[in-house]
């Protein structure tokens, strides 16, 4: 017999002997959970009150930088939503020395990348680099964050840019239900209730003069944090710290005065047409909590069984028991104010109500009966043994130290992750969704096809349906 087929013979006797002994009926038992390494944090700051963050990472010769600027979309004032958003969007379309093609052809000489961009409270600007190069390709990132030119030929075609990005959404439901909901919850003069990528009539207004005083008034290294991740030693980045970034000067900080969030007196329905859609959008939820809550990993916990997976309560009803939709989910949106609490689906149009009752029914079994035991453990076990993969790159670490940063965590704080959520109980859960869940108190949102839905939510006993524009603005 030739030893070929004498090699396959023996696979083959030797598959179905383990095939044998193996029970497929049985899931195995999951593993132990892995070990969570967490990164030394060293800190610093320069004599301007840059602060510096350094995780030494030398696995691979790159260097991660992230600086947080604690000014976001949240700090664009009155009338002027969208301000933060577009200022970023220009700092890098030119300097006082370079153009935005000269900054494009020099990053992509050294094989370097940089970015600006603005969140709701605070904004981003990163750069990833070779060791090697980490002096030429910093000065052009600090070129960039202290010199931005905003340079009118570039604002024109940006400004268009965004306009007609603005227009698009509105053929986009998922979007519209998703600002409509924020302006409805929050409220206009609120700043999670305003759009952080602004209106067309915000966006019409801004001028380059107004993002240079935005620029001014928020881009101060007393307001900053930089970041750095990778294969280098805090002496190493002190010295081109101090080098590119020791004349950017200090200022006084500005504070904002966030007003309450609009109040719910009841549940009401909101509806914006789209006719003829074959789903219809859904946004159910009201004002939930800040990211400084006590509470974080008992809410946590909650929503993972409740919507945060795919196993969840929610889902398991409306996608695998009902059929309604794809994926459905429940979401708290921490902030450094309170956000909103949501939860969301695209369903069939023709189950727009009942789908909303599957909603309010889960809601409320949530807040009357407890967990099992079951799905407390594997909400838990979810949780703990998906954070180690959080910290695996540069990017990854950086973005979990950016965290740190907005919302005043310890520098222990991954430290203690685990053990504080193996503390969390059954009492627990069922504490935070009784006080952090208010179905009485909620805004339904729902972008669908108003000659097929409007009849049946209108019967739910939620009140008279109110109708709405793709802007939020009432029409009826």
């Amino acid at each position: 017999m030739k030893p070929i087929l004498i090699a396959i013979l023996f696979i083959v006797t030797v598959s179905g002997s383990m095939r044998g002994q193996l029970d497929r009926t049985v899931r195995p038992e999951p593993g132990p959970t892995p070990p969570l390494t967490l990164p030394e944090i060293q800190r610093s700051s320069l004599d301007n009150g840059l602060a510096i963050m350094l995780v030494e990472h030398h696995e691979l010769p790159v260097v991660e930088v992230s600086m947080v600027i604690m000014s976001g979309s949240a700090h664009d004032p009155p009338g002027m939503a969208g301000l933060a958003d577009l200022t970023t969007s220009m700092m890098d379309e030119g300097t006082g020395k370079r153009d935005a093609l000269q900054i494009a052809d020099d990053l992509e000489f050294l094989g370097a990348s940089v970015s600006v961009s603005s969140g709701l409270d605070a904004s981003t600007a990163s750069l990833v680099t070779l060791k090697e190069h980490l002096g030429p390709a910093m000065e052009i990132y600090a070129d960039v964050l202290l010199d931005p030119s905003f340079p009118e030929t570039e604002w024109e075609r940006v400004r268009k840019s965004h306009l007609t990005s603005l227009l698009q959404q509105k053929d986009r439901p998922g979007t519209v239900a998703g600002k409509v909901f924020n302006l409805i919850t929050f409220g206009p003069e609120h700043p999670y209730g305003r759009p952080s990528d602004g209106t067309e009539e915000s966006v019409e207004s801004i001028t380059i003069a107004d993002m240079r005083r935005f620029y001014s008034e928020h881009f101060r290294p007393n307001n900053a944090t930089v970041i750095v991740v990778g294969d280098v030693t805090m002496p190493e980045v002190r010295e081109v710290l101090e080098t590119y970034f020791r004349g950017w000067k200090a200022g006084s900080r500005i504070e904002t005065r966030t007003p309450a969030p609009a109040p719910v007196a009841s549940t009401r329905i909101y509806l914006i047409d789209k006719p003829e859609a074959a789903q219809s959008e859904i946004r159910i939820g009201h004002v939930g909590v800040n990211r400084g809550t006590a509470d974080y990993f008992a809410l946590t916990v909650m929503n993972t069984i409740l919507g945060g997976q795919f196993s969840s309560r929610i889902n398991m009803n409306l996608r695998e028991t009902k059929g309604y939709t794809y994926g459905a989910r429940t979401g708290f949106s921490m902030r450094k104010e309170a956000g909103p609490f949501t939860a969301s689906a695209a369903v069939k149009s023709a189950v727009t109500d009942s789908s909303v009752i599957e909603f309010m029914s889960e809601l409320n079994r949530m807040i009357n009966e407890d967990v099992t035991e079951d799905e407390l453990q594997f909400a838990k076990n979810s949780l703990i043994r998906r954070e180690p993969r959080n910290f695996e790159t540069p990017g990854q670490i950086a973005g979990q130290l950016e965290s740190l940063v907005l919302y005043g965590l310890p520098d222990d704080y991954f430290a203690t992750y685990v053990q504080n959520f193996q503390k969390v109980s059954i009492a627990d859960v069922r504490r935070v969704a009784e006080r952090y869940l208010h179905p009485a108190e909620m805004n339904i949102v729902i972008v669908g096809d108003v000659a097929e839905v409007r009849d049946g939510l209108g019967s739910l006993g939620y009140g008279d349906v109110v109708m709405l524009d793709a802007d939020g603005n009432r029409t009826n």
